[in-house]
């Protein structure tokens, strides 16, 4: 037994109109909107100054402005052999 074809109502088409145009809208809105947080100008927090590092004296090296850093370096790895 075959099925008639029965087309959409009209008031199913503007429902389903409506429906596509608001999440249309709701798109185009979410992607152009910050995500999260608050809105318009704030306040920046103070932010703590650290204490200004010290100019080296005679015969210091560490701590301060200008001192040396230790840094551990590997060697080079050898040179590999190549076998044919």
């Amino acid at each position: 037994m075959k099925t008639r074809y029965r087309p959409v109502s009209r008031q199913r088409r503007i429902l389903i109109l409506m429906l596509a145009i608001g999440t249309a809208i709701t798109v185009v809105f979410m992607l152009l909107e910050r995500p999260g947080g608050l809105h318009g100008p704030r306040a920046q927090p103070a932010l703590a100054q650290p204490p200004a590092p010290e100019v080296c004296a005679a015969g210091a090296q560490t701590h301060c402005v200008g001192g040396k850093a230790d840094v551990i370096a590997l060697p080079p790895p050898a040179a590999a052999s190549r076998a044919l």
